[in-house]
């Protein structure tokens, strides 16, 4: 019987080897990630300014 490499390593299928078996391009993987995190900075950056603003114009 055929094993994918990577199958059975890890939890619930986490990992490389199992990532690459369902065709999934890393680089792919890698830009949703960076595009994860630019929109959590910009997120965070928003509830500041936000905050800030509304403090400000309590006082």
């Amino acid at each position: 019987m055929y094993k994918m490499p990577g199958a059975g390593v890890g939890v619930a299928g986490g990992g490389i080897g199992t990532l690459a078996a369902t065709g999934a391009d890393i680089g792919w993987w890698l830009a949703l990630g960076v595009l994860l995190v630019l929109l959590g900075t910009g997120a965070l950056i928003a509830v500041h300014r936000r905050n800030r603003r509304l403090s400000q114009a309590r006082d």
